[in-house]
This record gives C-alpha cells, sequence and structure tokens, in this order.
C-alpha cells in the first residue's frame, strides 16, 4: 500500500513473474534468443477520466537484454494520477556507476536507495501523472515515486500471501 503527502492511499498488487524466451531481431527467428523477465501487477488506472476507480493488470518492471547485448531494466510503474515514462529503461551496468543512498518515510530507514529519474524524450512533463523519480530499494523495490507537482508517494504496507 502506498500513501501520498496529499492523503491519498493506492495498492499495487503483484501477480506473477514470467520469463519468456525473445528473438532481438524478429527477422531471426532461428537466431540467437534471449530472456526477459518480467513481473506482472494490478494497478489502479493512472487516466481514469471519468472519476471512476478501476484496475488494470500490466507488467510492473522488465529485465531484457537489447540489441546492444546489454541487459537493460525498464520500469513501467502505474498508479492512481501517476505514470512514470520510461522508453528505453537503464543499463543495469550503469547501476554501478550510481550511488545508493539512504532514505527514510514515515514507515522505515532505507539504507540502499537507488534513485532513478526520467528519460523524458517524448515531452511527457505537460502531463499532470508525470513521475520525476522511483525510488528503488535493493531489498524491498518500490518504496517511494515522486511526481512534477511535488506530491510523492511511499510504500506504507506490504501484504504478503
Amino acid at each position: 500500500m502506498f500513501n501520498s503527502n496529499t492523503g491519498d492511499t493506492d495498492t499495487i498488487f503483484f501477480l506473477k513473474k514470467d520469463t519468456l524466451i525473445a528473438y532481438p531481431d524478429a527477422q531471426a527467428l532461428n537466431g540467437k534468443t534471449y530472456e526477459v523477465v518480467r513481473i506482472f501487477c494490478r494497478h489502479s488506472d493512472a487516466s481514469s477520466t471519468n472519476g471512476n476507480h478501476r484496475y488494470l493488470d500490466n507488467d510492473f518492471v522488465e529485465l531484457a537484454k537489447s540489441k546492444d547485448k546489454k541487459a537493460r531494466l525498464h520500469f513501467h510503474l502505474s498508479a492512481k494520477d501517476a505514470h512514470f515514462y520510461q522508453i528505453t529503461g537503464f543499463r543495469i551496468d550503469s547501476l554501478s556507476k550510481e550511488s545508493i543512498t539512504s532514505l527514510m518515510t514515515k514507515s522505515k530507514t532505507y539504507n540502499d536507495v537507488y534513485i532513478i529519474e526520467d528519460t523524458d524524450w517524448l515531452n511527457f512533463k505537460q502531463r499532470s501523472d508525470y513521475v520525476t523519480k522511483l525510488y528503488w530499494s535493493k531489498s524491498e523495490g518500490l518504496i517511494r515515486f515522486d511526481k512534477q507537482d511535488n506530491s510523492f508517494w511511499e510504500l506504507t504496507k506490504k501484504y504478503r500471501p
């Protein structure tokens, strides 16, 4: 469960992890293959226009090899009035260049956090649901995200089966 600094609440439900076989070049079906690992979730519709809340099923994060033969991590965060627009993802080996930081939320302090910023190539900044940063804990996953309007959402509770 996530709570915003404006008093709103939303939940992202993780459904399953799936490993798929993919072809980097669609024309080379007999060529080299690679694995794509995806985690699927149920999330609030970020662009619900009629005011009615609804959930959608989608992929949340994807780890895949790109044509440059480097592993890339793609985040597809969608939540209540929030969307992280990331087109190409980022290379896994670039994480070694990023510094790990600490983040204190209302519920916990995390000492293993990467801050992942948007890559706004298509000029989505004018959208009201625009997410500027993700805070990713190596041990807990997504723990916070910030929007451009200075609102933010923090992980406050995890439900485990």
